[in-house]
């Protein structure tokens, strides 16, 4: 039981933890980026307040989180 409460809190996190849906690929940008967010940066630089991932990797996809985090 106690290793199931476990594995239920790592999965719980790991969905928590993952990248919202508010970055999305627009024509034009380098980078994913969220529409919402004003730019302090041409779009094809990378502008850390509004790209993602934070690091700036180039098309970058973030793996998709399943019900059991896998």
């Amino acid at each position: 039981m106690r290793t199931l409460r476990s594995a239920m809190m790592l999965c719980i996190a790991i969905a928590l933890g993952a990248p919202s849906a508010t970055y999305v690929t627009l024509p034009g940008y380098a980078f994913k980026t969220n529409p919402k967010c004003q730019r302090h940066e041409p779009k094809m630089k990378f502008d850390k307040r509004c790209d993602w991932p934070r690091v700036g990797f180039k098309d970058f996809m973030p793996p998709l989180v399943t019900v059991l985090g896998i």
